[in-house]
């Protein structure tokens, strides 16, 4: 009996050592096969982001570049299905407190991080930004389709496909390598600025142009959050000056309004977010009230703040409503409408007290021209 249980307990010890040894060699092959796939990926980045230049909008390179942009994306997406690296939080001298660099977080993004060593991130801002110029300039626009049609026979379709996959895939590039901001470091801010200016301009125009949700018309606000949020890192005052010059907030503020409403969460929360480091920019809460004067320059424009505080039930709450964690990510927004507000409500509680009127809270909301307050009374 004693010699059976032995023998049953070598069995069992040996099949537990061949069962380890085989989990091992799969986890391996399997990261010698992650290790691969990475290489390739990178190879393939490499030579896609080479064929990126500026080429007449719809010639055969202008095309060949749409290939690559599509290649790129593909990669993009492939990265983002990809487990991330485990032995990187193990690196020395890695500030454990972030999330890393394009060159030592855990996420495989091979493709920014090339687009970026290249040097093209610039560039594909250039070209989409003159690419955006001509989709703006009807005549401009139909006269090249027009050519391209006689001169290549391309048929309407295929030049509509063509300028989807150019504006969607390109948009997406800028918008993960915008992300960082060493990629930020590298760019031409007022250009950004400038774009961003020009696309949502375009939208208050024609609001009907922003129901793409993978056009610049909807992508334009995640660069305007990727910007908000590392701003204090880069040249700050001269990045706020040039966004109240282009009036970059307030344009963005009629476009929430505007089509918030059929945002995904995740746009609703990265543009919250741009809006709430705003509010937490040092240089923006000591100089706050020059974003908010008219048109003249000189005297506060109480129409702005109104729209700006509309922002509160129409993006703060819902953000909050999608995951009440957010509300502590969006805590400098909040803090912000409370300072507009305060104001208002100080005239209002001294207009009660001289008075002795107590009127309802809708009421008071509607004398000073604030609806957003309705809700906000309620609460105080």
């Amino acid at each position: 009996v004693w010699f059976k249980k032995y023998e049953l307990a070598r069995a069992r010890q040996a099949a537990t050592s061949h069962l380890m040894a085989s989990c091992a060699k799969y986890q391996h092959q399997e990261s010698h096969q992650d290790e691969r796939l990475v290489k390739v990926c990178a190879d393939a980045g490499r030579k896609c982001v080479r064929n990126i230049h500026q080429y007449p909008i719809l010639s055969p390179e202008w095309i060949a570049v749409v290939d690559s942009l599509k290649q790129l994306e593909r990669l993009v997406q492939l990265e983002g299905r990809m487990p991330g690296n485990a032995t990187v939080p193990e690196c020395l001298g890695r500030n454990t407190e972030s999330e890393g660099t394009l060159w030592d977080q855990e996420s495989h993004e091979n493709a920014i991080r090339i687009l970026v060593e290249e040097a093209k991130v610039n560039l594909c801002l250039r070209i989409m930004n003159d690419y955006k110029k001509w989709c703006y300039s009807p005549s401009m626009k139909n006269e090249t389709i027009k050519e391209t049609k006689l001169s290549y026979g391309y048929s309407d379709a295929q030049i509509g496909q063509k300028m989807t996959q150019f504006e969607e895939a390109l948009g997406l590039l800028l918008w993960r390598a915008l992300v960082h901001v060493e990629t930020l470091q590298l760019m031409d801010i007022p250009l950004l600025i400038e774009h961003c200016s020009l696309v949502l301009n375009q939208c208050v125009e024609d609001p009907e142009c922003a129901k793409h949700l993978r056009n610049q018309e909807v992508v334009i606000l995640y660069y305007y959050s990727s910007l908000m949020k590392h701003a204090e890192a880069l040249n700050n005052h001269e990045l706020l000056a040039k966004a109240r010059e282009h009036r970059l907030v307030h344009l963005v503020v009629e476009h929430v309004l505007t089509m918030g409403s059929v945002y995904p969460a995740d746009l609703k929360f990265a543009v919250a977010e741009g809006l709430s480091a705003l509010a937490d920019n040092e240089d923006f809460r000591t100089n706050w009230e020059d974003f908010f004067v008219g048109l003249d320059g000189e005297e506060q424009d109480r129409a702005l703040k109104e729209k700006f505080l509309e922002l509160d039930e129409k993006l703060a709450q819902t953000v909050i409503q999608e995951n009440p964690d957010n509300k502590r990510e969006i805590r400098p927004l909040l803090d912000f409408f409370s300072v507009l507000k305060r104001p208002y409500v100080e005239a209002m509680l001294s207009l009660t007290k001289d008075t002795g009127l107590r009127p309802s809270a809708n009421h008071q909301a509607k004398w000073w021209g604030f609806p957003a307050l309705v809700g906000w009374f309620a609460k105080e």
